[in-house]
């Protein structure tokens, strides 16, 4: 993420068009807050006219009386419509890279002459500035902030046939009607990387599924512990990432978990948002109703992270041939779990990494 270490992305989501502007940090120091105020509403109608028209692409090299491209000016407003506020000051200070805004028509006051308004979808983090990799962002953004889209259609400041509320009235057909139980496909008991939008924006987190009486007791542990020994396996098909996940150990419902991590799938940006999080949020549920039934916080740097990325992405170069699907098969089939946690502890007895 070098190149992208000084820089916001702003992503932004209209009516009919998307992209996303690579702002410098420091570009959004030291200006007023205007967001929310008849400034920053002269902002948003420029830049919602801009993404309304399905003409951005034509638009972008245009260059004004200035001399600088409409691309250019519209993120120079956008540095001032955002500046100072809570997405972009939390993004700031925790090392998000992302930010969604999405800009939406309303209910013009004069016929024929359309109007629009503003949203914040969410913060993230990203290695890439490609836009079409962030509208599955916009997508969960705006499902996540669907309580205050209705209320802004309520109020009129966003159009009952606005991109918005197509997005948030979008439902798959349920011929079953409303009175029937909804059913789950179950879960495979397993542990994966898995994307979830929280307050904070899109969040990877690390998901437990479990059979329904370990995902009880998880949920009624006082203090529930949750410890990782993390390797890289070599096998005859390329090596592979494993963690063993250690749920309750020393406790009679404690139970261990193995974890695959593709070598060659890093990085990736599921990742990157899981390394670069403060801490770790990992949560247990039950594989059969998809009830989660508890969340503990990991601290990052006591999970490590980086040492396991490190170490895999050096091993990933000198292996391109490996056969992801056939490793796991092979360290399911030849290696002990519990053998494995005894050698990673004499390792660290010895002042060793437990990485193979």
């Amino acid at each position: 993420m070098s190149e992208l270490d000084d820089r916001l992305i702003l992503h932004v989501f209209g009516e009919t068009d998307f992209t996303s502007f690579t702002i410098r940090r420091d570009a959004f120091e030291g200006k007023p807050r205007v967001f929310g105020t008849p400034e920053g509403d002269d902002y948003v109608q420029v830049i919602g006219t801009l993404f309304g028209e399905d003409n951005w692409d034509q638009l972008r090299t245009r260059r004004a009386q200035n001399g600088m491209s409409f691309e250019e000016l519209v993120a120079n407003s956008l540095v001032h419509l955002v500046a100072d506020t809570e997405p972009v000051n939390t993004a700031l200070q925790s090392g998000h890279n992302l930010i969604v805004l999405g800009v939406f028509r309303g209910i013009p006051k004069v016929k024929d002459v359309p109007v629009y308004s503003a949203r914040f979808l969410g913060i993230s983090s990203t290695t890439t500035t490609d836009p079409n990799a962030h509208l599955d962002l916009v997508r969960q953004g705006i499902r996540y902030s669907a309580g205050f889209i209705h209320d802004d259609i309520e109020k009129g400041m966003v159009a009952p046939d606005s991109v918005a509320a197509r997005m948030v009235d979008q439902a798959p057909d349920d011929p079953a009607g409303d009175d029937e139980e909804e059913e789950f496909e179950e879960l495979p008991q397993a542990i994966f990387f898995h994307e979830m939008v929280t307050q904070a924006g899109l969040e990877t987190v690390v998901l437990c599924a479990c059979d329904s009486e370990l995902a009880q007791a998880a949920g009624e542990e006082p203090d529930l512990v949750v410890g990782l020994v993390s390797g890289v396996v070599p096998t005859p098909h390329g090596s592979v990432g494993y963690w063993l996940w250690q749920i309750s150990p020393d406790t009679p419902h404690g139970f261990t978990q193995e974890h695959f991590v593709d070598l060659h799938a890093l990085p990736n940006p599921a990742y990157d948002r899981l390394k670069n999080s403060e801490h770790v949020r990992f949560l247990v549920v039950d594989c059969e109703t998809h009830e989660n039934t508890r969340a503990v916080l990991l601290k990052r740097d006591s999970v490590g992270l980086q040492e396991f990325e490190d170490m895999a992405t050096e091993i990933a170069a000198s292996e391109p041939d490996a056969d992801f699907e056939a490793a796991c098969e092979y360290v399911m089939s030849t290696v002990d779990p519990e053998q494995f946690l005894r050698q990673a502890r004499k390792q660290e007895q010895t002042g060793k990494s437990n990485l193979h």
